[in-house]
């Protein structure tokens, strides 16, 4: 598995470093998919937290590895905790149900068309994010996952993460969530993932 890393300093990129050799600097991992096994950088990513896991959600199936590793983090005492789009609940395999069962708190972004953020922030420190939905199907696309180890873009993201929250109804479970007519409605109009 191959995953290149970045270095972030003042006038531009330094020249490809392993991520664990910086200290200050942001570091940058990117992966690729399907060449790159971009499940198991989050995964990983997921396996290190410690303290908290703000999720952005627009696809989050039970047939991805990130949804056992989110369950298991919970677990350990990690504070999970995640924002979905309205159809996210209401899709084939959704994962919400299995991370609702497992204590994690969910809410969905309803307030706008499409919640299509696709992020993680793990400890404040590190930023999971790109294209990539936390799907079991997303490993077959053409897809880029970012890792960026940074508190000031984490906290950023948190930021954001925090300002859609404060948007967001609180999800309870499936049936009372999928029945309502603005997501039946929006679900008849909306593209396939």
């Amino acid at each position: 598995m191959f995953f290149t890393a970045l270095s972030i300093v003042p006038g531009g990129l330094s020249s490809t470093l392993p991520v664990t050799s910086l200290a200050t600097a942001t570091a940058v991992a990117v992966c690729f998919s399907p060449e790159e096994d971009c499940t198991a950088l989050a995964v990983d990513a997921i396996d290190r937290a410690e303290i908290q896991i703000l999720v952005s959600a627009y696809g989050l199936t039970t047939s991805s590895k990130a949804v056992e590793a989110l369950m298991q983090a919970k677990r350990r005492g990690v504070d999970v905790r995640v924002i979905a789009d309205r159809t996210t609940p209401c899709e084939r395999k959704s994962g919400l149900d299995h991370l609702a069962e497992a204590g994690v708190p969910i809410w969905i972004d309803n307030t706008v068309r499409i919640a299509h953020s696709k992020s993680m922030v793990i400890d404040s420190q590190v930023t999971l994010m790109g294209s990539m939905n936390w799907t079991g199907g997303a490993a077959q696309n053409s897809e880029n996952l970012n890792l960026i180890a940074s508190k000031t873009i984490a906290a950023a993201y948190a930021g954001h993460w925090h300002q859609r929250l404060a948007l967001s109804s609180l999800y309870t479970q499936r049936e009372d969530w999928c029945r309502r007519p603005d997501v039946a409605d929006f679900k008849s109009e909306a593209s396939p993932r």
